[in-house]
């Protein structure tokens, strides 16, 4: 069975990610797995004494994305499709192409950028990082696709 790697970030361009990624599976008969790469610094705060982690809002911002995962895979498995969630921690990018290569996936779907603008000038763009390094072909969704639905 064909195995399609779908990272999700909860932006704004998820669900139409997602809807993509369930054509495609339905078309070519993908298991999905959907992945989130949660940021390293998930637990950590500034305060007045410097960085502080704190485990407790590291463990509810955990939480929270992956009763957001779940949500999702719930819906995929309504419309028929077998998908498994995975949440790791790391870089997005290498985390993303190292689950590709664990799974023997045959497609990345994923959005173009989910961050702001700043961050990705910041930090480089995660999609731009996984087209440059990858093995397997990647189907890259626009920002703008709800725009073109009718």
């Amino acid at each position: 069975m064909k195995t399609m790697i779908v990272p999700v970030d909860f932006s704004a361009s998820t669900k139409y990610i997602l809807k993509e990624a369930v054509i495609y599976a339905k078309a070519t008969g993908s298991k999905m797995c959907l992945l989130h790469v949660a940021s390293l610094d998930l637990g950590f705060i500034i305060g007045d004494i410097g960085f502080q982690y704190l485990p407790e809002l590291e463990q509810a911002g955990m939480k929270e994305e992956t009763g957001q995962l779940v949500e999702y895979e719930k819906s995929i498995k309504e419309q028929g499709i077998e998908v498994e969630i995975v949440i790791k921690q790391g870089t997005p990018a290498d985390i993303i192409l190292k689950e590709a290569e664990l799974r023997k996936a045959n497609l990345i779907i994923m959005g173009s950028h989910g961050r702001g603008i700043l961050m990705e000038a910041i930090l480089g763009s995660v999609s731009k990082n996984v087209i440059n390094k990858s093995k397997v072909p990647i189907l890259i969704v626009p920002p703008n696709q709800h725009h073109h639905e009718k």
